[in-house]
């Protein structure tokens, strides 16, 4: 039973990004607890098979992406403040344009380019101590992701990572 594999069916994530032919869910392997957050992990659905991705790592080889919008779409799945808590090893959320709003902040605008045979994506990212950076992603077209350099633009952000204890 501790190693059974629970899904959230009603929350399905999207994305336009080729799964193989699987769907993306918040689940947990086990039994769940409280906070919710602390335990879901992202689980990929095909047929009968239901696979825990626990990494981001893990999720090289399960996706195909093909453009830079795809790519975006790809690295947000793992710092959106609604899913970036499946991947425990995310140290970074993306500010969002109401939390940016919200701290009047204006910060540079997110880019993302095809280089080389790869996918580079440049935006802002707020990490778990509280830094604002501004980050260069790699992502190739499997879903190998590389956070390639990140500069400081604010040592106290004020906007804040979510904890969930």
């Amino acid at each position: 039973m501790a190693d059974d594999i629970w899904i959230l069916k009603d929350q399905p994530i999207r994305v336009s990004f080729d799964t193989k032919g699987a769907t993306f869910y918040k689940g947990v392997r086990g039994v769940l607890g409280v906070p919710m957050e602390n335990f879901l992990r992202l689980i990929s659905v095909n047929g009968d098979e239901k696979v825990e991705v626990p990494t981001v790592s893990d999720l090289k080889g399960r996706v195909v992406i093909a453009n830079p919008e795809q790519a975006l779409e790809f690295v947000r799945l793992f710092t959106s403040p609604s899913t970036h808590y499946l991947f425990p090893d995310s140290d970074y959320i993306e500010p969002t344009v109401e939390t940016q709003q919200e701290h009047n902040l204006t910060l540079a605008p997110v880019t993302a380019r095809a280089e080389q045979g790869e996918f580079v994506i440049e935006r802002n990212l707020v990490s778990r101590d509280g830094k604002l950076v501004r980050a260069t992603e790699r992502v190739t077209g499997d879903g190998d992701y590389v956070l390639a350099a990140t500069q400081v633009i604010d040592e106290h952000s004020p906007i804040s990572y979510p904890l969930y204890q």
